[in-house]
């Protein structure tokens, strides 16, 4: 049995026990406990060769995290495979007001493949092409998160619009949205749009022609200004 434990960024303050937990569960001692430091950057950078060396072991897991949804959607998004690893899900205690002091980074959607049913909102509502749709792939596939940089900071409205619960943003700090809730419940497409105000599919009709009318080139610009001069990422 290997113990495992996640932090899915800086933001991301575990109790001071969470080791101790996650060693208790995994019955071993608490320095036999891997421990992830920075799960979403590495999934970010694609730096994602110690996870590809931990869950390619023959052993059963115990994954102790503060919001397992996300931390297996970060996995599937960095295709990461433990379809084949048993493993047991421990979610720990957090600071939740460590989400709300600041926007934890990078900030990016992940995907629960196991709800998604590939309807498209968050694609068609989205400004800046961080989705892409895949028509030929599997109603579960069929949006990937194809340019995660360049998703605003701070913004979590195609979340908010998912009719099924499957979109996240591991570092909001609002529970429905970040992974932290097992099973959230599923909204109606009507009900979802609702959070648009009046005439909800004529806003997301603006906003996919207004998408159309950006110039990739000059967007890419934008996005290296922004980080040159303001230092965020």
């Amino acid at each position: 049995m290997t113990g495992l434990l996640l932090r899915l960024g800086s933001r991301d303050i575990l109790a001071a026990d969470s080791r101790e937990q996650v060693a208790h569960h995994a019955q071993v001692v608490p320095d036999a406990v891997t421990e992830i430091p920075d799960l979403a950057n590495q999934v970010f950078e694609k730096d994602t060769r110690a996870l590809t060396e931990i869950f390619s072991r023959d052993t059963d897991f115990v994954i102790g995290c503060s919001r397992p949804r996300a931390a297996q959607a970060l996995l599937d998004y960095a295709a990461v495979d433990v379809s084949a690893v048993r493993i047991n899900w421990v979610q720990l205690p957090f600071d939740r007001d460590a989400l709300r002091r600041g926007y934890g980074l990078p900030w990016f959607p992940v995907i629960d493949r196991t709800r998604c049913n590939g309807c498209g909102t968050c694609a068609d509502y989205c400004l800046f092409s961080v989705y892409a749709v895949e028509q030929d792939s599997p109603p579960n596939r069929k949006i990937r998160v194809k340019i995660p940089h360049y998703c605003k900071i701070g913004c979590p409205a195609c979340s908010r619009l998912c009719p099924t619960g499957a979109l996240m943003f591991p570092f909001c700090a609002e529970a429905e949205l970040n992974g932290e809730i097992p099973d959230p419940p599923q909204r109606a497409p009507e009900d979802a749009l609702a959070t648009l105000g009046d005439d909800p599919m004529r806003i997301l009709a603006e906003r996919r022609n207004k998408r159309r009318l950006i110039d990739p080139e000059k967007f890419e610009q934008a996005e290296k200004d922004r980080i040159t001069f303001s230092g965020v990422l």
